[in-house]
């Protein structure tokens, strides 16, 4: 879900407003039941935030590794860029 023009926006938007056809296919799970199971205070937005800007690291280096440069790096022509978490924006200095 992650290597798409979505990147930049947070897992949240992307499962509730971008995909949620693909959510749905992958997890069995709807946008309503989702939306449940955040109200009911399953996904700490803390941890999750964490979770993803680990993986969100991992996977960049990963694919700078195999050569593959991220959407975000292929699109940003500033010092600047724009990382969607779980429910939150960041923007982070380019290194």
């Amino acid at each position: 879900m992650y290597l798409t023009d979505f990147r930049e926006n947070t897992l949240y938007d992307v499962i509730t407003k971008i995909e949620p056809d693909l959510f749905k296919r992958v997890t069995g799970l709807s946008v309503e039941d989702f939306n449940l199971l955040v109200n009911l205070g399953v996904f700490n937005s803390i941890h999750m935030n964490q979770a993803v800007f680990a993986f969100r690291r991992y996977e960049d280096a990963s694919l700078s590794y195999v050569g593959y440069a991220s959407h975000a790096e292929q699109k940003r022509r500033e010092d600047l860029r724009q990382v969607g978490l779980y429910d939150t924006v960041i923007t982070l200095k380019a290194e």
